[in-house]
């Protein structure tokens, strides 16, 4: 049985980064998966890198990772998140932009173990955090565990062999027993920037044995210093907003 940590949408918030990565250390996991947008947003993406590359073990490139590499992808966002990422662009020198720029979009880890960023669909993008979006995703896993995340919503969705496809939230610290027949969208929530008004960091950990076992995956919170991490945004003149959600998990 492998026990992993689960991290998505750190987005240049090292001081919750750093929370979560003690929380893992003391779990003991084996093996560390990041599933996307280590950059954007916050303030220290350089140290998020750092961190991530000395620290995981699989990292996918989510949608803000990539649009520093491409800036045709910043029309996209909103006013802040671009103001953010033309920020964050001029922060990264040639070793991270490298980094970055070998970065996968989606990793197999064996048969029935995906790793994506926002959806398991070939050559798409979406959020995937309502049972529509969900029962379009799921055509792009045949079978097993798709781990992903970009919603910053912590999420699990199943699609059972009579093809009914459910919604569940997961409950902090209450593992949810993952059935080897039939197929789940799990999403660990964000790092850095959580969007279910809860404001501390949130992550997961997924037992895994085999494609013929169950799994367990488990999410997690933890405190971290987010005045430490607004009054970094602020310094660095990052638009305010980015600082003030922080503190109320929106």
């Amino acid at each position: 049985m492998s026990l992993y940590g689960v991290i998505s949408d750190i987005h240049g918030n090292a001081h919750a980064l750093k929370s979560v990565y003690e929380k893992l250390a003391e779990m003991q996991v084996d093996r560390i998966l990041c599933l996307g947008d280590i950059v954007g947003y916050g303030p220290q993406p350089s140290k998020c890198l750092d961190l991530v590359l000395s620290y995981c073990h699989e990292v996918v490139k989510g949608n803000h990772d990539e649009a520093v590499l491409d800036p045709d992808l910043g029309r996209y966002f909103n006013n802040a998140a671009l103001a953010a990422l033309n920020w964050t662009r001029e922060q990264l020198g040639p070793y991270h932009l490298h980094a970055i720029s070998h970065m996968k979009t989606r990793i197999r880890l064996g048969d029935s173990l995906l790793l994506v960023h926002d959806t398991p669909v070939l050559h798409d993008s979406a959020y995937v955090h309502e049972l529509p979006h969900a029962i379009e995703a799921f055509e792009g896993l045949e079978q097993g565990i798709c781990l992903h995340g970009h919603t910053h919503l912590p999420t699990i969705f199943h699609s059972k062999n009579n093809g009914e496809v459910t919604l569940q939230i997961p409950v902090e610290g209450e593992p949810v027993i993952l059935n080897p027949h039939d197929r789940y969208l799990c999403n660990p929530g964000s790092v850095g920037q959580p969007r279910d008004g809860d404001s501390r960091a949130s992550f997961a950990t997924l037992e895994y044995t085999s494609p013929d076992a169950e799994s367990i995956f488990t999410l997690y919170r933890t405190t971290y210093d987010i005045q430490g991490a607004q009054a970094e945004t602020h310094s660095v003149g990052l638009p305010s907003i980015l600082a003030e959600r922080l503190e109320i998990g929106s």
